[in-house]
């Protein structure tokens, strides 16, 4: 072998090395820093505000109504905070999961006299006490940032109270369902480092409307009747979570 065959071939040998000094990545390095995968389970909590449109009817004459079919809207709102659990799966850009969310809300309004002239000191009260959502997910990835699209389940807590004022005062009432229904609602999320999602969600909630039906207490005792419409609401929240990423090639920043 000629001196300048060996020349070539010792150079060529060394070539790996050399990059790897100058700071070029070799093989292991590249899989030591791939972007990190949205694929896992996540956990963690949301809070923020909701507000909500439905109304009363009365079907029958009773203590707080002078005539059937009396109606009046109502807007409860406050704030409302739970968890929420899931799974991601990543499929190139595209993620595909599902997730299940519990909230306590205290979304609340009370009107004084909204039935009748006649009935001018009752108060009504409508309270959404919590939201448990079971949906599924789809989304768009780009490195940290997540944008993605929700759908599926809602149940949430309904309480109805009513006080009486004069002329008769001191009647008192309450009757409390389970009502069913869908959320749909979308996200913008953002990775932060290896484990931390931070995110804002916007959802809208259809409640089926139902009967509320007990007997009245305190000073007078009898039926206690209402027709409550449909429960829509909307919430916006701020969400952090930890995702559990398995995978060995995710950075660790």
């Amino acid at each position: 072998m000629t001196f300048r065959a060996l020349m070539v071939a010792a150079t060529l040998s060394g070539l790996p090395g050399f990059a790897f000094a100058d700071g070029m990545p070799s093989h292991a390095s590249y899989a030591c820093c791939e972007s990190p995968t949205w694929s896992g389970v996540y956990a963690g909590f949301y809070a923020g505000g909701g507000w909500a449109d439905t109304g009363w009817t009365f079907p029958f004459v009773e203590t707080f109504n002078t005539a059937p079919g009396q109606h009046f809207s109502t807007s409860p709102q406050g704030a409302i905070a739970g968890m929420q659990a899931g799974i991601n799966y990543e499929i190139g850009y595209f993620l595909l999961g599902a997730e299940a969310s519990f909230a306590g809300s205290n979304m609340v309004e009370t009107l004084t006299g909204p039935v009748t002239a006649t009935l001018p000191s009752d108060r009504l009260r409508t309270d959404v006490s919590n939201l448990f959502t079971a949906t599924g997910r789809i989304g768009v990835a780009a490195d940290k940032f997540l944008v993605y699209g929700k759908g599926g389940y809602a149940n949430s807590n309904v309480d109805v109270k009513a006080l009486s004022g004069p002329p008769v005062p001191g009647i008192t009432a309450s009757a409390n369902r389970a009502s069913d229904g869908w959320v749909v609602g979308g996200g913008l999320e953002y990775r932060f480092r290896r484990s931390l999602v931070y995110g804002v969600e916007y959802n809208y909630v259809d409640l089926s409307g139902t009967r509320f039906s007990s007997t009245t207490g305190g000073t007078q005792v009898g039926p206690f009747n209402v027709d409550l419409g449909d429960v829509r609401f909307q919430t916006v929240t701020a969400r952090l979570s930890i995702l559990l990423d398995t995978s060995p090639t995710a950075p660790s920043k």
